[in-house]
């Protein structure tokens, strides 16, 4: 007959409020209530960093699909970061054919350089 070891007692503090208890050695909460604060703000926060980046992305979209009406195929970045652009927040990301980076925003795909971007054009669909 097997028996499970037990852990040796000690002190340790809650995360979410602080509270110094006594216990098992992995207990990381003092109550429930306590644990279901701490697990509520971590998806509270995830849920708005997840609603910030799909406005950015969205905002993305929006610009570089005002240059594709325009007939522009280029912009400077400091142009388009008055309009809000967010150089960083992008759906994907290649090696070029010409050694410059190709980005993407969902359908519409572009190259970087430090100082602008060009070659905007909106990828046909099954187009990798």
């Amino acid at each position: 007959m097997s028996y499970k070891i037990q852990q040796e007692e000690g002190e340790g503090a809650c995360l979410e409020c602080g509270t110094v208890f006594y216990g098992r050695k992995d207990k990381q909460f003092c109550n429930a209530a306590c644990k279901n604060k701490w697990h509520n703000r971590l998806l509270r926060e995830r849920r708005q960093l997840r609603m910030e980046t799909v406005a950015a992305l969205a905002r993305n979209y929006e610009i570089l699909e005002g240059l594709l009406k325009a007939n522009r195929q280029s912009a400077g970045l400091a142009e388009l970061s008055e309009l809000g652009f967010d150089p960083e927040c992008i759906t994907g990301h290649r090696k070029g054919r010409c050694r410059h980076d190709e980005y993407r925003c969902f359908d519409i795909s572009y190259y970087r350089s430090p100082a602008k971007i060009f070659n905007v054009r909106r990828k046909a669909s099954g187009e990798r």
